[in-house]
């Protein structure tokens, strides 16, 4: 077959026969007595394996790979063209981005447009001390920034001080608690978790109705947070998890002082006390958490945690005793 008929029975241009001729993927099977190139059946079946590994996206020598045996597993190549079809996604993302804070400047404000996508462009450095930077230039409002996409940024952000910044900057927005919502279901424990410390920043009864459905969530560190927050507030919804943490940890300090104010914003004291003798007699309660459950009494009002503490201060372990009857001797 000459040029022209593989061509027109491939679909290939002629021009990028010759491209692939140069490069060695494909070689003609031989000449005809004229020079011209001579194409065989195999040829044809050899191009349709090369445009074949192009549609899924292969280099030039990732197809040349392919074809010589040499590279991965079928299965090594899709996951390469996988992350690298995500890598290009996000680069597109990042400038979809860019041009949706160009399309925010006003008219003809082109140097306040350069100052959006380099401030948009500060949220990507893989240097966190930038990022922190750029959040807290947009949080100053020049130039302004979508709430959308600082929250974004927040929730993909790993860096404790950059995290804090991005933070400010949505509060800086005027959005509210509410752009948070979506983040707050991510899948991802740890993006919660940063949607959850950012709602934590609004005050109101609104973010504390964003947060009360994570008293339930799934991931131990996301429930126990949102119950430091939320009990913080006076909401009696974060009892039950706040008397777990206060007997088996962590933050059973913080999570004492959470309760001690639910008691006090409620009138709930007696349902409090009443949830901490159960956790004292039950099967688990061991030195440790006895000893917790002891120092948390030290934040309500002796008389009502008195009768808790008499008990306490005959306890088998030392420590609890001795807690107790400190904390008895404290009120006299």
């Amino acid at each position: 077959m000459r040029i022209g008929e593989v061509a027109e029975r491939s679909g290939v241009s002629p021009r990028m026969l010759r491209h692939y001729e140069r490069v060695g993927l494909i070689t003609p099977a031989g000449r005809t007595a004229s020079g011209y190139r001579d194409y065989a059946e195999a040829d044809l079946v050899r191009l349709t394996q090369i445009e074949g590994l192009r549609a899924l996206g292969m280099s030039l020598a990732q197809v040349a790979d392919a074809l010589a045996g040499v590279a991965a597993t079928p299965e090594t190549l899709i996951a390469v063209l996988a992350e690298q079809t995500r890598e290009r996604i996000e680069r597109d993302t990042a400038l979809l981005s860019r041009l949706t804070a160009l399309a925010a400047v006003p008219p003809g404000d082109w140097e306040a447009a350069l100052a959006a996508v380099r401030l948009a462009r500060g949220l990507e450095s893989p240097i966190a001390g930038e990022r922190q930077r750029a959040a807290l230039e947009l949080g100053a409002g020049a130039p302004a920034a979508p709430a959308e996409r600082l929250v974004e940024a927040l929730l993909a952000e790993e860096a404790t001080n950059a995290a804090g910044a991005l933070r400010w900057a949505v509060a800086q927005t005027g959005a509210g608690p509410e752009v948070l919502r979506e983040g707050l279901a991510d899948p991802d424990p740890d993006r919660r978790l940063r949607a959850l410390a950012a709602v934590a920043d609004f005050p109101g009864e609104a973010a504390t109705g964003l947060l009360l459905p994570l008293l339930a969530d799934p991931v131990a560190r996301v429930r126990q947070r949102a119950a430091l927050v939320v009990g913080a507030r006076g909401h009696a919804a974060a009892i039950p998890e706040l008397v777990t943490l206060v007997a088996h940890g962590p933050d059973d300090v913080e999570a004492a002082e959470a309760l001690a104010e639910v008691a006090r914003a409620g009138d709930r004291a007696a349902e409090i006390l009443g949830a901490l003798a159960e956790a004292l007699a039950a099967p688990d309660a061991t030195g440790a958490a006895r000893g917790r459950i002891t120092q948390a009494l030290g934040e309500f009002e002796h008389a009502a945690a008195e009768p808790l503490l008499t008990m306490l201060a005959a306890d088998q372990d030392r420590g609890v005793a001795r807690i107790a009857r400190y904390l008895l001797g404290r009120a006299r």
